[in-house]
């Protein structure tokens, strides 16, 4: 009966193997590596969409600024019934009598008018300093854009390690438990012709179907990783992907960290300070030359209709037309100018340090993950070195038992010991690769 369950273990095992190594590409799925994964992302994950729709309504705020600065045009009309014609008194000339007033009315009681303006800046100065706002908050924009898109390629990255390191356990796990599922077969067989104890073959039978558990989790945790690679990328958890890479194919061991050739400017998080600086400046200047006049050129022309009576109003028309410059010059506003001078002066101010604290912050930055990495690295090495001395111990064990000169005990022993090199080496490795993308994102290498 155990024997049974075990080899309905192993079958179960070798088909998720297959489904898992033979994906469908009928139904459009993928298959990438890790800069096409990237590239996918870049396309269609949802933050850096939105960031891209955000750097073309930067553009649009662009336009709109500058078309400020365009002829306005507008046509007005209206239309006035006087219920009551309004009353003034003035000299009775007509009987010579100057000292008497009588009273008169003037106008009609019905009256309409249209008239078409056109409005031109000719000089007002934050127009031109918003227009050169506008251009700036645009670069800010692409700014925030390539820093959505770095923040994609990070998380993508390291959603790419988890399912490669992932699968390479599973490699691992399934080539040693195939070693226990020979070592179990044998001492089964020993069993049978009487020359091994049922202890055995009992003790390599738990140890055999924990094994086969812990596949099966990672097989769980393997298909997590991989929608979660998907999630990153922005691909519906509908679609397959498979990854054409495997961990032999990084060379993890080749990397190298290299932090004496960086610049803290080549971080995009720099970049963007320094633009936000460069709009506190600007806002500035617009605030103080807000002291400067405004100065606006005008001319229309329209028609003015009066009548008695409604069928007659639009009968007959009087044109009226004007062209002019109007001058608008804020001698004095209160002090309130001076203190919003003062306040846009301090917030400059601040953005500088935060410049000066951005830079020592990058420094140390880079710094940690430096360290980060290298302990991970060295750790790696150390681990991959442990990994193949435990196989070679665990080979020997089991040679010895079936040779009849070890226990089921230093058996158990030896692949409970494998397991956990094993699993030091996946995390190991792992780590590595993670602090090393930290790293180069640290050192504004990822672009």
């Amino acid at each position: 009966m155990r024997c049974t369950l075990l080899l309905m273990a192993t079958l179960f095992l070798s088909g998720i193997h297959a489904t898992y190594g033979q994906m469908d590409t009928t139904r459009g799925n993928y298959a990438f590596n890790l800069a096409e994964c990237i590239q996918y992302g870049i396309t269609h994950h949802h933050d850096v969409v939105n960031a891209n729709l955000d750097t073309i309504f930067s553009q649009e705020q662009v336009k709109e600024a500058t078309a400020k600065l365009f002829p306005h045009g507008n046509i007005t009309g209206n239309f006035t019934d006087n219920l009551k014609l309004p009353t003034s008194l003035i000299p009775d000339i007509a009987n010579g009598n100057y000292n008497k007033k009588i009273p008169v009315q003037f106008g009609t009681r019905l009256s309409s008018s249209i008239t078409g303006e056109l409005d031109q800046v000719l000089f007002r100065s934050d127009y031109f300093i918003g227009l050169k706002a506008s251009r700036v908050y645009r670069g800010l924009s692409v700014k925030t854009y390539v820093r959505t898109e770095i923040d994609t390629r990070v998380a993508i990255t390291k959603a790419y390690y988890a399912v490669l390191t992932n699968q390479e356990n599973i490699r691992l796990s399934r080539a040693n438990l195939e070693q226990l599922r020979k070592t179990f077969s044998d001492t089964k067989a020993r069993y049978d012709a009487g020359v091994a104890e049922r202890v055995d073959v009992d003790r390599i039978a738990v140890s055999y179907n924990n094994s086969v558990t812990q596949i099966e989790n990672q097989i769980r945790l393997l298909v997590y990783s991989i929608q979660l690679l998907k999630f990153q990328m922005g691909m519906p958890q509908e679609s397959g992907l498979e990854l054409r890479e495997t961990v032999q194919d990084l060379n993890v061991e080749s990397f190298s960290s290299d932090t004496l050739n960086y610049k803290v400017e080549d971080r995009i998080e720099y970049g963007i300070q320094t633009t936000q600086i460069a709009l506190d400046e600007l806002n500035l200047k617009s605030k103080k030359l807000a002291y400067l006049p405004q100065l606006n050129f005008y001319v229309n022309y329209g028609f003015n209709y009066f009548s008695t009576y409604l069928p007659d109003l639009y009968k007959r028309n009087f044109g009226a037309s004007a062209l002019g410059i109007n001058l608008t010059w804020p001698i004095f506003t209160g002090t309130e100018r001076l203190h919003q001078i003062k306040e846009l002066g301090i917030t400059l101010q601040k953005s500088r340090n935060d410049l000066d604290f951005l830079s020592q912050q990058i420094k140390l930055e880079v710094q940690n993950a430096n360290t980060a990495y290298e302990n991970n690295k060295a750790t790696f090495v150390t681990q991959k070195t442990n990994m193949a001395l435990t196989q070679g111990i665990y080979d020997r064990i089991v040679l010895k038992f079936e040779q009849g000169v070890a226990t089921s005990l230093d058996v158990i022993s030896a692949e409970s010991e494998l397991t956990q090199a094993r699993t030091d080496y996946i995390n190991a490795m792992l780590n590595t690769l993670i602090s090393k993308t930290d790293l180069d994102k640290a050192m504004g290498r990822i672009k």
